[in-house]
């Protein structure tokens, strides 16, 4: 992104918007964050933006009506002075700010940035951006790392949807170490992740504080029937575990548990 998104003179958001007046071409909010957080004295207007934003920090194209049909489709990539620009902005929030980065492609760097501002946004992010998210959270420092675990899991409501996506072993590391950090990760959501036996067997031990596991359409096979039923007996707190279509062939020790829906 190019340094013109700053500007001298930060803009006057001190009248209170009207709905109709809030939405604004992302590009255009991009150059109101940049010239925001350029200086001491124009991030006095960040809370004004935040206002005028109505609490909603929103660079998704798909919120954009008036866009070109072309450019509906077209992904906003992010820099890491565009997250940096983001971060300082969202340090002024006086409440959960909405945070929307669907249809963006953001780098790494710029995802580092924004974790120390997750704890104060309520997000909604693309798949692969979330993948991402998790990826970044092992770091070096073990208390940094369970930092970010919890500051994602809150800035996403307690609910962690990676249906239809694929974990490699950076995406598993920090999943586990979501799981083991929260304890406000209620619901998960593995649902068509080609999950098999060997990868639900690394999982298992960390999913005991959700409530709500859906395993629906993987590769899972009756190895896994006695960790399954083992998980839920140990803890109570899982009340509903989804395994349909999956490659179960002998469901009777399920049925004998109302957790499990797999019929």
């Amino acid at each position: 992104m190019k340094s013109d998104r700053s500007n001298d003179h930060p803009p006057d958001f001190s009248k209170e918007p009207k709905p109709s007046e809030t939405n604004v071409d992302r590009n255009q909010l991009l150059r109101f964050i940049h010239c925001c957080a350029a200086s001491d004295v124009q991030q006095e207007a960040a809370s004004g933006l935040l206002r005028t934003l109505q609490h909603r920090l929103d660079l998704s194209c798909q919120s954009f009506v008036d866009l070109q049909e072309e450019d509906q489709t077209e992904p906003l990539s992010l820099t890491a002075d565009d997250c940096r620009a983001a971060s300082i902005i969202l340090k002024h929030c006086s409440r959960d700010t909405q945070l929307h980065l669907q249809d963006c492609e953001v780098e790494d760097g710029g995802l580092d940035l924004l974790f120390p501002v997750l704890d104060r946004v309520r997000l909604r992010v693309s798949k692969s951006v979330l993948l991402q998210l998790l990826s970044l959270i092992p770091v070096h420092s073990e208390r940094d790392t369970v930092r970010r675990a919890e500051s994602l899991c809150g800035a996403l409501g307690g609910e962690l949807d990676l249906s239809h996506t694929t974990l490699d072993q950076r995406v598993c590391g920090g999943l586990v170490q979501m799981l083991d950090s929260c304890e406000g990760l209620t619901e998960l959501d593995l649902s068509h992740c080609q999950l098999r036996d060997q990868l639900l067997l690394v999982l298992i031990t960390h999913l005991h504080k959700v409530q709500v596991l859906d395993l629906s359409h993987n590769k899972i096979t009756d190895a896994s029937t006695d960790v399954l039923l083992q998980l839920i007996s140990i803890h109570s707190s899982i009340h509903t575990v989804r395994l349909f279509s999956n490659d179960i062939v002998d469901r009777r020790p399920f049925k004998k548990h109302k957790q499990f829906e797999i019929w």
